[in-house]
């Protein structure tokens, strides 16, 4: 490789244009170099003689001025190949493993053999919409080479670590990945995604890591033969950018691949940091960072979510795949959920005001006391239910709330309970509350059967192994860590107590209740809502995302003015950090004036913000740099906590009401559903099918009314409780009974009745085997499973396994397609 250090790197200097388009120069400069010595080559180089060219101007990559800065690199072996850019050099070992890699082969092996066998009991038991999404990455990656962040959303619960656990299978057998990194961000969910890859076999030979070497979370460099490293992104920021040796700092080309579960995390502003996280400067260097570490490496980044939002589209693209929640209930695999209930009380409905002339007390959260105001209030203090539990403090409220859940939760019960706080000290709280509700109401219950789980505490990854594996906990309060990437499939029940800003975090806070569990037949789950979270929210199905943009420190803007050239760019530079020191200003208490002349070398805030104002853009560059310091300072000035008021006024409980989205009362919402029936039953084929022409409905038809019904905000989960409210009557039907009985006045029955009355008339008609009997229970199960019966289904799952239709068909001498046509007309127009 002495011909590449010779003369694959080209400088930039040579060139007048940015560093990015030097490259293309160079393949033409690259062509007429005659290497020394002779060159060892994996296939034709289509006329190079140098494999990689770089170019460089010698300044670190920064994003802002991106084709001006870092180091640029082209695989020139392939005609279509884009230059790129790195933030530091490949190394010699690292070279090598790219010379040697064959991208087309390995892309063959993919096309060649098909991920179906990952479908197999002998495989991963993977279902169609996982291998879809394998699928879809592959193909990407072999159909658009250039595009190296990739996105996949799936539903919370839908088992993205199983789709990706065949997925890394796929690419590491193929040899399309040399090493790939598993990032999460957190080491809670390291160790479950790490256990998964280590327990589950492929192929019924062994398990993902017997056959590929698999580092975890406490080996920090990988070994050259690993395949697949587990890390934190916490672990991996200060690997990379706060190591005081430079031999740890892994070089850019350690993986290939990046694979960053729940891609949605770090951007969101409810997050609270743990305990890990607080090593960082502020929530703001940790979101800048994450997304570092995935701008570091020179390799594919893959994404995945379950909630795909502006922000992780910013980074990875749209996603190539998407299986959102709604399908995932139509089609089965997740649970669906009641309407929420609404918890309301006398302070929730008309707030908590502190008056003129009064001393409330206040609750002092580094000290976890509870003091008097020294002053009495100038004005009136009011709070709404937003404020609940953060801004104002309320043990009355909050008994109020946990005395209506103590009728609602039993602690000694199969399903499980999660409980959302807003701090740890909220949380204690409400664990102590309902110890004391449940021994109230004469219920004997274990201590550790309500806990808390949070950041807080000692080893919460055991307190969750028990919570998922064991009987009790059976409630358990937490405030962020159990928000996003756990796997309890008991959770049948949530509770909110805290108000969330971003519909992404309510949707995974959500999340922990979708999954099916055949244990305890669930087929539901419930919302309590006491601080009418989802009254906010639902406004905005449509509303983007909050963006959290990370905010540089004064340090860093300062730094960076030594990279930037032109007069305009300085100007916009000096116009930040003015900014940022007029906000720290307002944060500086009496206290710290003295210690600000000492740090600073200023005699006051303003004097200091008036010298930086006062200077050229010349001035600028070359003195701020030499006040590094008095910067680190005001860096280190942090806003003024918010004073949280504790309120003694008394709660009381009003009621807890079912919310049906924009209608005021179930009797609305049927009128709705009813109307929205009547106007479309023409316009919409698949609702005309249903109306008239229901023996001709299909699996897929069906699917595509429910994903419209419940686009609309109807469901039959919602439907039934309307009605079980409205009507009083408990009749769970289905959605085609719905639809039927408000388009064309069939009688409203249970989906389970209408399926037997349905079997039942062919049973009637006359004496039939044994061997028939058992066929039509069969039939009967399956149409109460999913509501169609089609003589496709019986070359299909189960009934394929027995033989198929042409089996079946024999043993009904040959009449099973009028029977199955008799059934299927026999399951509309039916009377109560």
């Amino acid at each position: 490789f002495i011909g590449l250090e010779l003369y694959g790197i080209i400088e930039a200097k040579k060139y007048k244009t940015d560093i990015s388009t030097n490259l293309g120069q160079s393949k033409r400069y690259a062509e007429n170099i005659k290497p020394i010595g002779k060159m060892t080559t994996v296939g034709e180089w289509r006329g190079f003689q140098v494999p990689f060219l770089y170019s460089t101007n010698g300044r670190p990559y920064l994003k802002q001025i991106e084709t001006k800065s870092g180091i640029w690199f082209l695989d020139v072996r392939n005609k279509n190949n884009h230059a790129r850019v790195l933030q530091g050099w490949h190394s010699p070992e690292g070279l090598k493993k790219i010379f040697e890699q064959d991208i087309k082969r390995a892309e063959n092996n993919l096309i060649d053999k098909s991920p179906d066998f990952l479908r197999d009991e002998s495989g991963l038991s993977l279902r169609d919409y996982q291998i879809e999404a394998i699928e879809s990455i592959e193909k990407s990656l072999i159909d658009t080479p250039e595009r190296r962040r990739l996105l996949i959303a799936m539903a919370t619960g839908t088992g993205k670590t199983r789709t990706i656990i065949g997925l890394c299978y796929r690419l590491i057998q193929s040899n399309r990945f040399r090493r790939i990194l598993f990032l999460v961000d957190r080491r809670l969910l390291a160790m479950q995604a790490f256990n998964s890859f280590q327990e589950n076999k492929i192929e019924n030979l062994s398990t993902f890591g017997d056959t590929n070497k698999v580092a975890e979370l406490k080996d920090s460099i990988p070994e050259i033969d690993t395949r697949l490293h587990f890390a934190t992104v916490q672990s991996m920021v200060k690997r990379l950018f706060y190591s005081t040796d430079p031999q740890d700092i892994l070089p850019v080309d350690t993986y290939d691949c990046i694979i960053i579960d729940e891609a949605h995390r770090g951007y969101i502003l409810d997050k609270e940091l743990d305990e890990e996280e607080l090593k960082f400067k502020d929530q703001m260097d940790y979101v800048s960072k994450y997304r570092k570490v995935l701008d570091y490496f020179d390799g594919h980044a893959i994404g995945l979510t379950a909630t795909p939002a502006l922000h992780t589209e910013e980074i990875f693209g749209k996603p190539v795949y998407n299986y959102s929640y709604r399908k995932a209930v139509v089609e089965g695999w997740l649970v669906d959920q009641e309407p929420p209930f609404i918890i309301k009380t006398e302070l929730s409905k008309n707030g908590i005001t502190f008056h003129k002339g009064e001393t409330p007390d206040i609750y002092i959260a580094e000290t976890n006391e509870v003091k008097e105001i020294e002053e009495t209030l100038e004005d009136e203090l009011n709070f709404d239910v937003d404020g609940f539990n953060k801004d104002v403090l309320s043990r009355s409220f909050n008994e109020t709330v946990v005395d209506y859940l103590v009728t609602r939760l039993d602690p000694h019960g199969e399903e499980k309970t999660l409980i959302f706080a807003t701090r740890d000290q909220h949380a204690d709280l409400i664990v102590d509350l309902l110890k004391k509700a449940f021994t109230k109401d004469n219920v004997e219950i274990p201590d550790e059967a309500i806990i808390k789980i949070t950041g807080a505490q000692d080893k919460p990854q055991e307190l969750y192994r028990k919570f998922k594996n064991e009987q009790f906990p059976n409630i358990v309060v937490t405030v962020d860590l159990l928000t996003t990437g756990i796997n309890v499939p008991r959770i049948s029940n949530l509770v909110f107590l805290r108000r969330v800003r971003s519909r992404i975090l309510y949707e995974q806070m959500v999340g922990r209740a979708t999954r099916l569990c055949e244990e305890i037949n669930k087929d539901v789950f419930y919302i309590y809502d006491a601080v009418r979270l989802y009254e906010v929210l639902k406004k905005f199905s449509d509303m983007k995302p909050i963006v959290v943009n990370p905010k540089k420190t004064l340090t860093k803007l300062v730094e960076e003015l030594s990279q930037i050239d032109t007069p305009s760019e300085i100007k916009k530079q000096i116009e930040q950090i003015l900014a940022k020191l007029h906000r720290k200003k307002t944060y500086l208490t009496e206290d710290d004036l003295d210690r600000f002349a000492i740090k600073t070398g200023s005699e006051n805030p303003t004097a200091f913000i008036d010298k930086v104002a006062a200077l050229t853009t010349e001035e600028a560059k070359v003195d701020l740099p030499k006040m590094i310091k008095a910067f680190k300072y005001w860096d280190a000035i942090k806003s003024i906590p918010k004073k949280t008021y504790v309120s003694n006024h008394k709660d009381k409980f009003i009621s807890a009401e079912q919310d049906f989205g924009k209608y005021s009362t179930p009797e609305d919402y049927l009128e709705g559903f009813e109307k929205y029936i009547k106007e479309n039953k023409n316009k919409i084929t698949a609702l005309n099918i249903v109306c008239t022409k229901p023996t001709q409905l299909t699996r897929q038809t069906l699917k595509e009314i429910k994903l419209l019904l419940d686009e609309q905000g109807y469901s039959s989960r919602a439907l039934n409780r309307a009605w079980k409210s409205a009507k009083n009557e408990d009749i769970a039907a289905d959605i085609i009974s719905y639809i039927r009985s408000h388009a064309v006045g069939s009688s409203l029955i249970s989906h389970e009745d209408r399926i037997k009355k349905a079997i039942k008339t062919i049973r009637d008609q006359r004496e039939w085997t044994k061997t028939q009997s058992n066929w039509l229970d069969r039939f009967e199960k399956k149409l109460i499973a999913e509501s169609i019966l089609n003589k496709e289904d019986l070359d299909a799952g189960s009934f394929k396994d027995k033989g198929g239709f042409k089996t079946i068909n024999k043993v009904f001498d040959n009449q099973l397609e009028s029977i199955i046509k008799t059934i299927n007309e026999n399951l509309y127009n039916q009377t109560a």
